[in-house]
């Protein structure tokens, strides 16, 4: 039987994109998956969604955690981490969605060479709605060939399109998955791939489009973090720096 992939769904007020998330999640080609949908405290109709989904199918887990930390997914991913049983995970934003062929395409090149990558990367392609209609706005993808080049980079700005990325799980299980939203807020990602690179574990980019989207839109998280007028970046930026020595 083929590894089984987590995908966590970590939710907050995104009545108007959730359902288009989860059944993305949910029709998979890839034959060996689970569904976990963690609830932030959503104060719109996010829940009533998800419940209702849930009777149609029933596969799909769902849980709910404290909004402790603003901006951020840490809370409800660490819920997820909690409940999931799968060998590899994959975490989404509710705001997002993936092709029905988009973990087999991850996990053909996890597969390919299952002892080299445990973390993986792909291009995620920007889309935004006008009038109902989805407009595509750009591909986001990263380039680097080597643990120094990846080090130096993250010295500049963060070189990973966190919703696309795919851990090994006995990463979490080794507790190199651990974040520190309390110090990083919504930025605590970028923190988390400075410091598994520190512990040598190298983040796996792909080149090419696998089928994810990452929608554009104007009560997204990434955009607040910016709002929220406190300089994760340069925190994280000189705080390695000053450990690589670089």
């Amino acid at each position: 039987m083929k590894p089984k992939v987590s995908i966590i769904i970590p939710t907050y007020n995104s009545e108007k994109w959730v359902e288009e998330c989860v059944l993305s999640c949910l029709q998979q080609t890839y034959n060996n998956i689970e569904v976990i949908a963690v609830d932030n405290e959503s104060s719109d109709r996010t829940v009533d969604i998800l419940k209702s989904m849930q009777k149609r199918h029933p596969e799909l887990t769902l849980s709910s955690a404290k909004n402790i930390y603003p901006n951020c997914w840490d809370e409800a991913r660490a819920e997820g981490f909690r409940l999931m049983s799968g060998d590899y995970v994959v975490t989404i934003g509710s705001d997002d969605y993936i092709d029905a062929k988009y973990i087999e395409n991850c996990m053909n090149i996890v597969l390919s060479a299952p002892d080299k990558i445990k973390v993986l990367q792909t291009p995620i392609q920007g889309v935004k709605e006008e009038n109902s209609v989805k407009i595509k706005v750009g591909l986001i993808s990263h380039t680097y060939s080597s643990k120094q080049e990846f080090k130096q980079l993250c010295l500049t700005k963060c070189p990973v399109n966190t919703p696309s990325v795919l851990y090994n799980t006995e990463l979490y299980r080794s507790g190199l998955l651990d974040t520190k939203p309390e110090i990083y807020g919504g930025a605590a990602d970028y923190d988390l791939y400075c410091r598994l690179i520190d512990n040598g574990v190298f983040i796996y980019s792909v080149p090419k489009w696998l089928g994810f989207y990452y929608r554009w839109h104007p009560e997204q998280a990434t955009w607040k973090v910016h709002k929220e007028q406190k300089n994760y970046d340069k925190m994280i930026q000189d705080y390695w720096r000053d450990k690589w020595k670089m």
